[in-house]
């Protein structure tokens, strides 16, 4: 019998094939999946547990109750300056699944989504599923920036939507209030709804500019977002879609027919997190002072990184040091070097890889180490 030839045509995630190679050697410094290494707030995972033990768990309702709705769009109202309420709110089980539904929402076969390189890798297989035509759009030449300009060359008749992630993976840029509101105002008078995928906001180094706070696009953007990067909650599952409240009700449809409902003891955990730890200075602080560690080690030895300004990656250049391909130069940094990264193609950028600093300052400085010596033999 055939399969879906869209799911059976999908490649199988390099990051997860790296890590799996990277199994294989003793010793290794894995700084390839994007997972906290610091965990929630104990008190909010005791609470959560107190939760669950007398409370019966029943299913929640679809898109999470009002009160956990209502509790995001006053995060994002205090913090970002928006005007939301509940009503513009679904709670979904993880950004993934957030990014998911709202793809199968407002796709129909053939429409065309921009993708600014270099991307979240689990876009472009997203976009397929809902059988959509993702366009690939190369920001290298604008200093990693999203421009009207550069987006002229590529909007047609048959782009439905753009979908970018600030603060970035993997760059780990942050766009500027300027960029943020030229894109809105670019996008005033277009049929294309922007979809930002705001999951690692929180982690900003400097001010973040959502474009929550931009009134002139409201009725075409979709915000997904989550507690994944800020709270460390990446196996609770709770993850949000904030949206114009006239299509609201489609949303619910689609994760409604994709998951049934969030799950109860992860929006109550979601709860706690936004009510005590609405901002996260600490690991702010945590995470820039390892990405400009890191970024000051491999300037030092050649490589060119590009500046780390929330989020926890770095993305690194190695022309200078290599003519290799990126897969080709990863895989050989694992082998001599013991440090596992992900190659740049995966994100659909060339001769770059990426960082995950999801490790304490410590084992970052002995890879740092393992890669000056890996440069030298060379």
């Amino acid at each position: 019998m055939e399969l879906n030839s869209v799911v059976k045509n999908l490649k199988y995630s390099v990051i997860r094939s790296i890590n799996e190679e990277a199994a294989k050697y003793e010793d290794v410094i894995g700084l390839t999946i994007g997972e906290p290494d610091i965990p929630p707030p104990q008190d909010l995972v005791d609470e959560a547990l107190e939760f669950a033990k007398t409370t019966p768990l029943f299913y929640a309702p679809t898109g999470g109750g009002a009160d956990v709705r209502r509790l995001v769009a006053e995060h994002y109202n205090k913090i970002y300056g928006c005007r939301y309420s509940e009503n513009n709110v679904v709670m979904n089980i993880g950004s993934s699944e957030a990014l998911s539904s709202v793809l199968k929402t407002i796709i129909n076969p053939g429409d065309e989504v921009i993708v600014p390189a270099p991307y979240y890798p689990g876009y472009i297989p997203m976009i397929e599923m809902a059988y959509g035509v993702p366009v690939e759009v190369d920001t290298l030449e604008t200093d990693l920036v999203l421009t009207p300009e550069l987006l002229d060359r590529y909007i047609t008749p048959k782009t439905k939507a753009i979908v970018l992630s600030n603060p970035s993976n993997p760059a780990g840029t942050v766009m500027s209030r300027e960029a943020v509101e030229r894109i809105a105002e670019y996008l005033e008078d277009k049929d294309v709804f922007l979809i930002a995928d705001e999951i690692y906001s929180a982690l900003s180094f400097e001010e973040f500019y959502s474009f929550g706070a931009c009134s002139n696009i409201q009725e075409k953007l979709i915000i997904v977002n989550g507690f994944s990067k800020s709270h460390s909650m990446t196996g609770w599952r709770i993850g949000y879609t904030i949206a114009p409240e006239s299509i609201r009700r489609n949303f619910l449809n689609a994760t409604l027919y994709n998951v049934s409902s969030p799950m109860t003891l992860s929006l109550h955990a979601g709860k706690i997190a936004l009510e005590k730890y609405p901002e996260r200075r600490d690991l702010v602080d945590i995470y820039s002072q390892r990405a400009y560690y890191l970024r000051n080690r491999l300037n030092e030895l050649g490589f060119k990184v590009i500046e780390p300004k929330g989020a926890f990656y770095l993305f690194v250049g190695y022309s200078d040091i290599s003519k290799k391909n990126s897969l080709d130069f990863s895989m050989d940094l694992l082998k001599e070097a013991k440090v596992a990264v992900v190659p740049g193609i995966t994100f659909g950028s060339e001769n770059y890889f990426r960082i995950a600093l999801t490790q304490d300052i410590s084992v970052l400085q002995v890879a740092a180490d393992r890669i000056q010596d890996y440069v030298n033999k060379l």
